[in-house]
């Protein structure tokens, strides 16, 4: 069965929790990001997504530029194993409705698992499935 590390994306963005909102939502559209990893002392303290962003944004504009990651970031943070399985990461989404999940090794961020890269292996393993279906049809 496929792990976790096999299918997580190993880029991770991190910000200290004194990070400006603003600058926080620069890095994330860089990096082209959904979401980043809120840190203290680099040790894991919360996440920010999009939407923390653009709800910090329906602030005044001058609130907006006060405000620091810390202070909109989501805590606790629901991680997840580079060794657990698809299916193990399928229930946590499911079970907390959380669709980012920071891959932790020891006290270390190794990686993300996203809702996006389920659907991807879950697409790939049905197109390899169908596939050896039609070619044991041909063989027939």
């Amino acid at each position: 069965m496929l792990e976790v590390k096999d299918f997580m994306t190993s880029l991770v963005i991190t910000a200290e929790v004194d990070t400006p909102v603003i600058e926080a939502a620069k890095l994330m559209a860089i990096d082209d990001v959904g979401s980043l990893i809120v840190t203290k002392s680099d040790v894991l303290a919360g996440m920010v997504t999009r939407r923390e962003i653009i709800g910090a944004r329906l602030f005044s504009e001058e609130s907006y530029k006060s405000l620091l990651v810390g202070d909109i970031m989501n805590t606790p943070v629901v991680t997840i194993g580079p060794d657990a399985e698809l299916g193990q990461a399928i229930g946590l989404m499911n079970q907390t409705g959380k669709h980012r999940i920071p891959v932790i090794e020891g006290n270390d961020i190794i990686g993300m698992v996203s809702a996006t890269d389920i659907i991807r292996v879950l697409a790939t393993m049905k197109l390899i499935a169908d596939g050896s279906t039609e070619e044991e049809e041909e063989e027939d």
